[in-house]
């Protein structure tokens, strides 16, 4: 029974976040975003909507799971999505440009700060609204830095081609699908939760793993759909800006919401995990090359995420549980 709540989960977060997405990319298309805003703004939001759900819906008596499906999350989306859009991606590599440094910024200083909000057994009171606060400041500057697309762009509106165009189908869209989401989330965190007891997992080990892997298939799904409609440049924005809504918004919510004490033998590792996966989409801007040529990374980059992902994954369930 509990391998079915599993799947129904599952199944569920996959047809809710395609309906989410679907919306969030009809609306980017008619507001003619670029596709970097888009993967960082809209379609993180869609695809991270899982992780808010599940996070949000097990913080106040499993809140070590909540985490670990927030920082696992970040680790799948590097170290799996990424990684595999690198892959498949080999000949042209994936492009870094115009991504608002304010948003990698942003997630750095939140990785950091999360050693302080989590590395101990008590939230400290502060911790949700600066997590929170900091989103918002990602969030309007990702807007305003973020020029109106052109006709002439070849990736303008490509996310959103043949999709919803009026305002109200799109909102629709998304509304469905963020409820379906919302009802789906609860069915995969029952499923997770008894699959995990009875493998003798703690909490915090089921959530890196199992939460994290099944909330970030949407991420997949959507950086492979946006990659093949030839909106490439989406892909980082997406994995940059699903990152900095599971840190920034769901990590606030946990905070919020905890209601036991954490525990920090098992956060500790995670936290260390999530800052080096972090400083890996920072350093592409730091060495990106002058004079607004693109920097590309290609399937060697792709490759040492994916071994960096199972070394983290090991080390993880190595540590006390």
């Amino acid at each position: 029974m509990s391998l079915l709540y599993l799947l129904l989960g599952l199944g569920g977060l996959l047809i809710g976040a395609e309906l989410a997405v679907t919306g969030s990319l009809a609306l980017a298309h008619r507001w003619r975003w670029p596709t970097w805003v888009t993967g960082v703004i809209l379609l993180a939001l869609g695809t991270s909507l899982p992780e808010l759900f599940v996070s949000g819906a097990s913080a106040p008596a499993h809140p070590d799971l909540a985490l670990g499906a927030i920082f696992g999350s970040n680790a799948i989306n590097v170290g799996g999505v990424l990684a595999m859009m690198l892959v498949l991606q080999s000949r042209g590599g994936i492009p870094l440009r115009q991504t608002s440094l304010v948003a990698l910024i942003m997630l750095t200083l939140g990785s950091v700060i999360s050693f302080w909000a989590f590395g101990s057994t008590e939230i400290p009171a502060w911790a949700g609204p600066t997590l929170m606060a900091m989103y918002l400041a990602l969030f309007f500057s990702s807007v305003l830095s973020g020029t109106p697309s052109t006709p002439d762009d070849p990736e303008a509106g490509a996310p959103g081609e043949g999709l919803a165009t009026t305002l109200p189908r799109a909102f629709a869209i998304t509304g469905a699908g963020f409820a379906m989401l919302a009802l789906a989330a609860g069915w995969f965190l029952e499923g997770a939760l008894a699959i995990a007891e009875a493998l003798g997992w703690g909490a915090g080990f089921a959530g890196y793993l199992i939460a994290a892997a099944g909330t970030s298939a949407p991420e997949f799904f959507t950086s492979y759909k946006a990659m093949r409609k030839g909106a490439v440049g989406a892909v980082f924005g997406n994995v940059l800006g699903s990152n900095a809504f599971n840190l920034l918004v769901v990590g606030g919510v946990v905070c919020f919401r905890a209601g036991v004490p954490l525990n920090p033998e098992q956060v500790k590792p995670q936290l260390w995990v999530n800052l080096a996966f972090c400083l890996v989409l920072l350093l592409p801007m730091i060495f990106r090359r002058s004079g607004g040529r693109r920097t590309k990374t290609g399937v060697l980059g792709g490759l040492l995420l994916i071994i960096g992902y199972i070394a983290s994954a090991w080390w993880i369930g190595s540590a006390p549980q």
